[in-house]
């Protein structure tokens, strides 16, 4: 009977130890002071862009709202109190989840900013968190595209009627094979305009998934880089874009991959070999655009098209098409034209193409980007169209011409 005793009492024990990590207790943790998520914002905002090392004993109450278990996140945590969010930066992975009311001991770590996002850095699972209790998840506040702004930086929110663009529905969420981070375009259906990035880190467990098809809502996390806004699944079986799609974008190029090609955009050297359309961040463009110049020491002649994919208009009753262009010194204008004959390959001076160049908006030189305006589109409604920007220069000038943003919603 001894023995069963204490072999009964050495196995509860290891059962014991398996049932809950370990955390320090509660009286670990000074309570003298308890501060808010929005305090800890202003505090950093008014020391940016330096962070702020904490030597004081500041305790912050909060509800986790995004956890590791899904790995689209790692070593990190987001949390929310009343007043806030924002991203929690830890030394190692944790066991912390949605719904768990923690209590985070401030001393010795430290506030700062990357890239607009707001974070606590180097809080260490073991020491500056306590558990309090688990099963208390946030309800997301419910937004549109256009009600989302980078004050909600952290929070965590539903988005609503929204749907993917064209262009991203044969892609995954992310690079499952070489696991890296990829964005991906949301779309608004109300009709406004508005498009927003949706963040996806290659080791998320749904990486690999092709990405919604249908139009719906999501429940995320509000991330940034810089001046865009990032939204972050949490769960993939939070993503619930069965509807049929809305009218939206059919096709979108904005370079931001740094690839000219990518898409399914391809480029015609008609006259001249060394002369092609590129990509470029001059000027202190956050973000790549096409260019093309025939400029390197002296001026060459030649004849260039960027073509774009094919695009189905036929289901759709009043397609438009806007972009944003700049350009500078002397040359002739770029060119605006639609096919719906070309079949993507060979010359394409071969093909019909109708120049609409007299439809947009062009900008004035010095590299000043202006706005096309919407181009009405609707006069070329087939399943095999395609637009084109055609330069040309000569061996005695040649402009620079930048095209950025080229956006066809139908």
């Amino acid at each position: 009977m001894k023995k069963f005793i204490y072999i009964s009492t050495l196995i509860l024990g290891i059962v014991s130890c398996k049932k809950e990590p370990v955390h320090p207790p509660s009286n670990l943790l000074n309570q003298s002071k308890v501060i808010t998520i929005d305090s800890l914002r202003s505090i950093q905002q008014s020391v940016s862009p330096n962070g702020l090392s904490i030597k004081d004993s500041l305790n912050v109450y909060a509800i986790v709202t995004m956890d590791e278990s899904n790995g689209n996140i790692y070593k990190n945590l987001y949390i929310q109190d009343h007043t806030a969010g924002i991203q929690v930066r830890l030394t190692s992975s944790s066991d912390f989840a949605v719904g768990d009311s923690l209590r985070l001991s401030l001393n010795g770590t430290y506030l700062s900013e990357y890239e607009g996002v707001i974070q606590l850095d180097s809080i260490d699972p073991e020491n500056n968190i306590i558990k309090h209790s688990s099963g208390h998840p946030l309800t997301p506040a419910i937004k549109t595209i256009d009600q989302i702004s980078l004050a909600d930086e952290g929070l965590l929110i539903e988005v609503i009627d929204v749907q993917f663009t064209y262009s991203v529905l044969t892609s995954t969420y992310a690079d499952a094979i070489n696991q890296a981070s990829e964005n991906r375009t949301l779309e608004d259906c109300s009709g406004n305009g508005h498009n927003m990035l949706v963040r996806t880190s290659g080791f998320a467990n749904f990486a690999a998934d092709t990405v919604a098809q249908g139009r719906g809502h999501f429940t995320a996390i509000v991330g940034r880089f810089g001046d865009d806004i990032q939204l972050i699944i949490r769960e993939p079986n939070e993503i619930e874009m069965t509807d049929d799609r809305c009218p939206g974008q059919i096709l979108i190029k904005d370079f931001d991959d740094d690839d000219v090609f990518s898409g399914g955009w391809t480029t015609v050297q008609v006259i001249g070999t060394s002369i092609d359309w590129t990509t470029s961040t001059a000027g202190g463009a956050p973000s790549p655009y096409g260019v093309i110049s025939n400029f390197s020491g002296t001026n060459t002649a030649c004849e260039n098209w960027l073509v774009s994919p094919p695009i189905d208009f036929s289901e759709s009753s009043s397609p438009t098409l806007s972009f944003r262009n700049a350009y500078n010194y002397q040359g002739a204008p770029l060119q605006l034209l639609i096919s719906t004959d070309y079949s993507g390959t060979g010359n394409p001076n071969a093909s019909s193409w109708t120049d609409i160049s007299s439809a947009v908006n062009w900008s004035s030189g010095s590299f000043n980007f202006v706005e096309s305006g919407i181009i009405d589109l609707s006069a070329y409604t087939v399943a095999n169209a395609r637009i084109a920007f055609k330069y040309t220069g000569t061996n005695s000038d040649g402009s620079t011409w930048e095209i950025d943003d080229i956006t066809i919603n139908g």
